[in-house]
């Protein structure tokens, strides 16, 4: 199996999924061919699509190791075009009600309430929660802590920064940002920076 990506979200991964993997050792993908000490002392490291190609035909099945959505999107049809497999993390300490769908990553004390629909590709951070009747656009990050509740309405490729709190029924365009710490009280229109209580627009 392959982890795409290098780097610290790579890392939480692999503590996550180490009861799925037992003492396999997975391999780590970096676009970077230098850096990634630590990994490269302990893991095979892949920089290529051959090489991708040649663990795949072994294991296809391939986690994300990344948080950033561009990226997501990007290794994510990397790797099924390359015939792998997304195998979305499911931390053992997360909390996914029966009722939600999708194919989207929970790591540690994630919570993911009743009747949501999270679509492909979304990563719910450690300890984030996303409440009942919400709606999780392809490869949006949620990012630690943070609490969306009931019937959020998330586009794609979002970024929902640290701690950020989004209120009841609110929606939120695609590409949008969210500062670290916000509450957001009002909808937020495609491809907006917002950050502050109340948070509010960054453009000038």
């Amino acid at each position: 199996m392959i982890i795409a990506g290098a780097g610290g979200h790579a890392i939480e991964v692999l503590d996550s999924i180490k009861p799925l993997v037992g003492d396999l050792f997975p391999v780590f993908f970096s676009e970077l061919v230098e850096g990634n000490s630590k990994l490269a002392s302990t893991f095979t490291l892949v920089h290529s699509e051959e090489k991708i190609l040649e663990h795949l035909k072994i294991d296809d099945k391939f986690f994300l190791g990344v948080g950033n959505p561009n990226l997501r999107e990007r290794f994510l049809l990397t790797f099924e075009n390359l015939g792998g497999k997304y195998q979305p993390v499911r931390d053992k300490t997360c909390s996914v009600s029966s009722s939600s769908q999708g194919e989207f990553d929970a790591m540690a004390f994630a919570f993911v309430g009743p009747d949501t629909v999270i679509e492909k590709g979304v990563l719910v951070n450690a300890r984030a929660s996303i409440h009942h009747e919400s709606r999780i656009g392809e490869y949006s990050e949620i990012g630690p802590g943070a609490i969306l509740l009931g019937n959020v309405q998330i586009g794609k490729k979002c970024r929902i920064g640290a701690g950020a709190i989004i209120l009841p029924g609110i929606t939120l365009g695609d590409e949008v940002v969210v500062g670290a710490g916000a509450v957001v009280t009002k909808d937020v229109p495609d491809k907006e920076v917002v950050a502050g209580v109340p948070a509010k627009s960054l453009k000038k």
